[in-house]
């Protein structure tokens, strides 16, 4: 069997308050070429359909041409689990009756996980949950989510089929993983924080939550968000991840964005000249970092002449000299909470 993996598509998200609907309309168009060409029998996505609870009438229109597109015209199963951004129970609305059509929609943890078996695998969709919820599924006293994720994970292994192969889905954040500037909700220095080791005994485990595309051990992979969804992911490769129950191999395949991203970055004489003389890529989006003056309107209406797509320009910020930013983002992969919090008042005042 072939299973394509993907998540975080936020459908409805703005960027830098413009809409990407039409890019999302575009990455459907690639996901629908990727199935075909790869011969897909199952879609995961493992959580953030939309970017807001209260999901726009584009995005859930959208959402519908794409479920429609996937389980009626191409006849695929497909499994959908909720994410932090979603609503649980709109997303879930009428499971019962799409389950018959090939569209497994798992909305809440209300109790405990049971597997979907289709062919040679069988699915264990893990939906974004409280502690509260693990607690009340599964009669025991959790205290974190690594606790959580052990408990529903050990109950899945001690009664599965062992004979197929066992696909795990979940929408957290892995201890080991890397975070991008658009994983805004990923909490990165406190008890929400999971190891890979709680799903051993499973043969593929996809993941959502975290936009980077990466490896997270033990046979768990994150597929990433299928768009860029800011400027800190320009040169990321986007896409989806083919996992092959025969070989249990997994394969990357990425696609084009509708528009690209573009950071330049330098002095501002530089960016004048380089705009002057390089082929500027029109649909783009661009931001630009001027590094030895103030920003201005001005400014913005220069370089909108080569960049019309211009979203963003950062400039030298005024007394730069007398800041003290003690903390970079690296600095929030490691650092608890509370530390943040105690820094964010000792730099402030």
């Amino acid at each position: 069997m072939r299973i394509l993996h993907t998540a975080d598509w936020h459908l409805g998200i703005d960027f830098h308050k413009l809409s990407l609907i039409e890019d999302q309309h575009f990455f459907m168009k690639q996901l629908k070429e990727i199935v075909l060409e790869e011969n897909i029998d199952v879609v995961i996505v493992a959580g953030d359909v939309y970017d807001t609870s209260l999901a726009t009438k584009e995005a859930i229109a959208l959402y519908d041409e794409i479920m429609q597109m996937l389980c009626i015209e191409l006849k695929k199963k497909v499994i959908v689990i909720a994410g932090n951004h979603d609503s649980a129970t709109r997303l879930s609305v009428l499971s019962g009756l799409l389950s018959g059509m090939g569209l497994y929609v798992v909305g809440s943890l209300t109790e405990k996980v049971k597997g979907i078996e289709i062919d040679d695998c069988i699915f264990y969709p893990i939906p974004y949950f409280h502690l509260e919820q693990v607690r009340k599924a599964y009669d025991i006293d959790v205290k974190t989510q690594e606790e959580a994720f052990t408990c529903i994970c050990n109950d899945i292994l001690a009664h599965a089929d062992h004979s197929k192969h066992l696909i795990g889905i979940a929408h957290t954040f892995l201890a080991d993983a890397s975070v991008c500037e658009s994983d805004r909700f990923a909490n990165v220095g406190g008890s929400d924080l999971v190891s890979s080791k709680v799903f051993d005994g499973f043969s593929y485990v996809a993941m959502g939550h975290l936009h980077r595309r990466q490896y997270a051990g033990n046979h768990v992979w994150y597929s990433g968000s299928p768009l860029p969804y800011s400027f800190s992911e320009a040169n990321m490769k986007k896409g989806v991840l083919i996992y092959d129950s025969e070989t249990d191999a997994v394969y990357e395949r990425d696609m084009e964005p509708l528009h690209h991203l573009i950071v330049k970055k330098g002095k501002y004489e530089e960016l004048k000249e380089s705009m002057k003389m390089e082929a500027a890529d029109e649909k783009a989006y661009v931001k630009i970092e001027v590094e030895d003056f103030p920003v201005s309107f001005e400014m913005m209406e220069y370089f909108r002449q080569g960049y019309p797509n211009l979203l963003h320009l950062s400039g030298k910020v005024l007394h730069q000299e007398d800041s003290n930013i003690t903390i970079d983002i690296k600095d929030l992969e490691t650092i608890s909470d509370i530390d943040l919090v105690k820094q964010f008042f000792k730099d402030y005042y």
